[in-house]
């Protein structure tokens, strides 16, 4: 008896991870879709040459934002909007590096963790989005500008 209860929680585990597993799949798909999409939407408009990263970013508005090479091999950032309607494009030398603009966010607040930075588009300007955990167990959402690190916004939220 004892045999069979160990084999029935082992396949109910298996069942509920495979799933999850699936579930994770179906829920991800169209986001893969909507990368390619973007991503021959960039190639199409010789954006780039060579594609090194792509990031979904959604503040104001939505956004694929891709880093790569240009047709110069120069290593560029480009910004499509999600309805693939418009594009910003900025060479990478221009701006600050990401752990340049984490930095900055670590200096300037109590930082206990980065979560996350990425490339965004706010207000017509690309920004860094820095979400962290703060000191107090506090999410942190700080907005600072890729040109220059300049503070735009920021947002902290209790956790529990």
């Amino acid at each position: 008896m004892k045999k069979w209860m160990i084999l029935l929680a082992f396949i109910i585990v298996l069942s509920v991870t495979g799933l999850s597993v699936y579930a994770y799949q179906t829920i991800r798909e169209p986001l893969y879709h909507h990368y390619e999409q973007a991503e021959r939407y960039v190639i199409g408009q010789s954006l780039l040459s060579t594609i090194y990263h792509v990031d979904y970013y959604h503040g104001t508005d939505a956004y694929y934002v891709f880093t790569g090479l240009d047709e110069e091999e120069t290593e560029t950032i480009v910004w499509v909007s999600a309805q693939y309607d418009s594009h910003h494009i900025e060479k990478a030398s221009d701006g600050i590096t990401k752990e340049e603009a984490i930095a900055i966010v670590t200096n300037e607040n109590a930082v206990e963790r980065i979560q996350t930075a990425k490339l965004g588009l706010e207000r017509g300007l690309p920004v860094y989005e820095i979400t962290f955990l703060n000191n107090e167990n506090r999410k942190g959402y700080y907005y600072i500008t890729f040109e220059d690190g300049t503070f735009m916004k920021r947002y902290l939220l209790r956790t529990n």
